[in-house]
């Protein structure tokens, strides 16, 4: 069940990694493919784009870092899995920010509530993946 549950984990934390190490480096350093790009994920159409400028460096900088300590999990999950916590902790803030903003989301950045929903679902599933791990992993000793 456990080694199970290692695949799982492994293959969602790779597919996380890389998906922030990804929209990490487009943000940082190709802001307006950055924009293109999280429309076409989200359907983020923000109404001013100098302040989205301004800010989605900043933002894809923290995603990059987050794509690295994905990898760097995944280099030793067995020492390292202790980290996917503080993913889900991440997860869990994402989550609760896309409910209580549904509504400016949808109004503000053109986000339609399925695709809030869809992404909601997504850390959801990553929540409960990193979870049954890290606590598999945390008690078998």
């Amino acid at each position: 069940m456990e080694r199970f549950f290692e695949i799982i984990a492994v293959t969602y934390l790779f597919l996380f990694s890389i998906y922030h190490l990804i929209t990490g480096i487009i943000s940082v350093f190709f802001p307006k493919v950055a924009l293109r790009f999280n429309k076409f994920m989200y359907g983020f159409q923000p109404i001013e784009k100098t302040q989205y400028f301004l800010i989605v460096r900043p933002w894809g900088n923290l995603a990059l870092t987050i794509g690295i300590i994905g990898f760097i999990v995944l280099i030793n999950i067995d020492d390292y899995y202790i980290i996917l916590f503080a993913f889900i902790i991440l997860l869990l803030i994402r989550i609760g920010y896309r409910i209580a903003l549904r509504k400016e989301l949808k109004k503000t950045l053109k986000i339609t509530y399925t695709q809030n929903l869809r992404a909601i679902l997504i850390q959801i599933l990553g929540i409960i993946i990193f979870l049954i791990f890290s606590l598999l992993k945390t008690f078998r000793y």
